[in-house]
């Protein structure tokens, strides 16, 4: 028996040895600079989930993942996991602040709403909570010592210092939120879980379209959603001046560089608010294709969203960078995994989220239908936006790698495998936790470990111009050896 055990350790030590020392080789740029420009082409009409182009570049990604040789997902017949979403456009919306017997309505000049899944009419009470941030960890919370259930709750647009990028306070908030489309999301999802009727963001802007026009004015969501969601509201500083005076603004943000908060009930001031929807369902697909493993009960996956804009008054919002680039990244990853005709220790799936412009909807079916009974996801890679630079990126070496806060090994991992660039990165390793900007988010809710990929926000962002003519494909290449690289020194460890 313990000869049989020696010689079972010996060969499971060997197999890792050998894996260890298969060479799976990195992509080229060949590998994906032709998909690259195919689906960010006039062709694809801006791949918009619902849109005929979001149709025909899942397809084309289905129809290459049969020319790799993937083994498809869900069916033995095809790549693709259907589902449906729902648009909700507002058709009416009303807003009135009320103080004591004086009752205000806003014309639609002063505010739009972002709707959620179906109509609704509430009154309550008011609170302000000053950038609606709760962050203990850097000593500023605006919702500390206040009771939020069942109340609106009004916030400012930015983070403490943002109007004075030179101090040492708008370096470190601007590092935490980069994107202001994701701080936006995170003062949401902060007042949902405090337990907020509604969001009231005070915006620069002193006049908005109607409501009915506004691209603001629609929300997607799954069908028979069970994602909890509230209605969340921009005024303009005009109207906000209505509740309240604008030296209690300027009060407020002098505080709030000095990291203090503000937050308190507005006595006496209530919002009457009403949304009136229009519902449509439409069907939309992820792509799904995988390499089959040694241990079919865990699976590591290596994902991109193929979605984009689609068309826009007249306009093909073509999503070179954003995000043909991860698409055509994680297919030139499938095609040399399925090259090397190795057998890798786990699963691998190469999916092709749809929807992810949309709130992403396509990675959240997917985590929501996974049987996590039967398989365990150890590991979901994200691409997202790896082919441009920020403007402040002089060199284009900057590149962004999300992880958990509690997975030194990943960043240890990315750390040792850039080195090995003839011209490495310089890295931006930060920690993911309490952020949702990309598809990865749907893996931290379950609490799989990740690393999400980025190099960059650009000028080209969510434009027309966002063309593959001004992608920097030297750049793809070397992110995709870090991915590539990362996969294989995960890989040699013993998987969980």
């Amino acid at each position: 028996m313990r000869l049989r055990i020696l010689f079972l350790s010996a060969f499971f030590c060997c197999t890792s040895v050998l894996f260890s020392q298969t060479v799976i080789h990195n992509p080229s740029k060949s590998d994906f600079s032709g998909t690259l420009s195919f689906l960010a082409s006039d062709w694809m009409e801006g791949r918009g989930s619902t849109q005929k182009g979001g149709f025909m570049a899942s397809e084309y990604i289905a129809s290459l993942m049969s020319l790799y040789q993937l083994k498809p997902y869900n069916s033995q017949t095809d790549y693709y996991q259907d589902f449906k979403i729902q648009e909700h456009t507002v058709q009416k919306s009303t807003f009135q602040i009320k103080k004591g017997k004086e009752t205000i309505s806003l014309s639609e000049a002063d505010f739009r709403v972002m709707p959620i899944t179906k109509s609704i009419q509430n009154e309550t009470s008011l609170l302000f909570a000053g950038y609606g941030l709760c962050i203990p960890n850097e000593g500023y919370d605006d919702y500390k010592n206040q009771n939020v259930k069942n109340k609106i709750v009004i916030v400012v647009k930015g983070f403490p210092s943002h109007r004075d990028t030179t101090t040492t306070t708008f370096q470190k908030f601007k590092k935490l939120f980069p994107e202001e489309n994701n701080l936006e999301e995170i003062k949401l999802q902060t007042a949902i879980k405090n337990g907020a009727a509604a969001l009231i963001i005070i915006d620069s802007k002193e006049t908005f379209k109607p409501s009915k026009h506004s691209e603001d004015a629609v929300f997607h969501s799954l069908e028979n959603s069970e994602t909890v969601a509230i209605p969340v509201f921009k005024i303009s500083k005009s109207a906000a001046e209505k509740l309240f005076p604008q030296t209690y603004i300027t009060t407020f943000e002098k505080k709030a560089q000095k990291l203090q908060t503000s937050s308190a009930l507005l006595k006496n001031s209530t919002i009457n608010f009403s949304i009136e929807l229009q519902t449509e369902t439409f069907p939309v697909r992820n792509v799904l294709g995988m390499i089959t493993g040694k241990d079919t009960t865990k699976t590591i996956i290596i994902g991109a969203h193929y979605d984009h804009l689609g068309i826009i008054k007249d306009s093909i919002y073509n999503g070179a960078d954003d995000n043909a680039s991860g698409t055509s990244g994680m297919l030139a990853l499938a095609k040399k995994w399925s090259e090397s005709k190795t057998k890798p220790p786990c699963n691998i799936l190469f999916a092709s989220w749809t929807a992810e412009e949309m709130g992403l909807l396509g990675s959240e079916y997917f985590v929501r239908n996974f049987d996590f009974s039967r398989q365990k996801i150890i590991l979901a890679i994200n691409m997202d936006m790896i082919s441009r630079s920020a403007p402040e990126d002089k060199t284009h070496r900057i590149l962004s790698i999300g992880t958990e806060k509690e997975n030194d090994n990943l960043r240890k991992i990315a750390t040792e495998c850039n080195v090995q660039l003839k011209n490495p990165f310089s890295l931006d390793l930060w920690e993911t936790n309490g952020h949702s900007g990309s598809d990865y988010a749907s893996f931290t809710t379950k609490e799989i470990p990740i690393m999400t990929y980025f190099s960059g926000f650009h000028d080209d962002y969510h434009t027309p111009n966002d063309k593959a003519s001004k992608v920097d494909l030297d750049k793809v290449q070397d992110v995709l050896f870090i991915v590539n690289n990362s996969l294989l020194k995960f890989l040699e460890k013993p998987l969980n």
